[in-house]
């Protein structure tokens, strides 16, 4: 029960970053978008055997009337036999997308193209992270860049890092999603990400 009102929490807390990032943290050229047309998301849940730590990762793809989209990663890690958050990391990727018609056949589904990013907005917290490459708690903007976020992306040098943390990081990814708008006579469908053409949207700074 109490893992699965943790879920619950998590993904309440996903709309909560994406209210907070629409409002605030996206006050740079990407923050300028048109009104939400649909948003879709997807979760999973992995259990860290070896140190008895749950992992849950949520996705939400927003995308706008204008054409823009926002990629959210949210995951959050928390102990069982040592209780507590270990961990929370947020990743938002900001471009535009095409959609059309699933190639499918399917009449509730849409594919989506989402060109690579054009903004990463990257933050984290917790001891989760220790072992991988950017293991500080810590946020990186390339909408907001700074000597300081070059060194903790970089730690061998850039000359330009968030030129290099897009072009590292940032890709075109193509998604299959699920629209009950379009098939409003099944009312079990949901707003959900079907498929993804990337196996993972995390960033470690491997």
């Amino acid at each position: 029960m109490k893992v699965r009102n943790f879920f619950k929490r998590a993904a309440v807390v996903l709309m909560g970053v994406v209210c907070a990032v629409s409002i605030a943290a996206c006050s740079g050229d990407s923050g300028k978008g048109g009104d939400v047309a649909a948003t879709y998301m997807t979760s999973s849940a992995t259990y860290l055997d070896a140190i008895a730590w749950y992992s849950n990762s949520d996705t939400m793809l927003v995308t706008r009337d204008d054409g823009t989209y926002e990629l959210y990663f949210k995951q959050d890690i928390f102990g069982t036999t040592d209780p507590g958050m270990k961990g929370e990391k947020t990743i938002i990727y900001f471009g535009t997308y095409t959609s059309e018609a699933s190639a499918d056949g399917d009449a509730s589904h849409l594919d989506l193209a989402l060109s690579a990013p054009t903004r990463i907005y990257f933050e984290q917290h917790g001891k989760a992270f220790g072992r991988e490459p950017i293991s500080i708690n810590v946020m990186l903007d390339t909408a907001n860049w700074t000597d300081n976020m070059t060194t903790v992306a970089f730690p061998e040098g850039s000359e330009d890092g968030a030129a290099d943390f897009l072009t590292k990081y940032g890709q075109e990814i193509s998604m299959t999603v699920e629209d009950p708008s379009l098939y409003p006579e099944d009312t079990a469908l949901s707003y959900r990400i079907v498929t993804m053409s990337v196996d993972s949207l995390d960033i470690t700074g491997a």
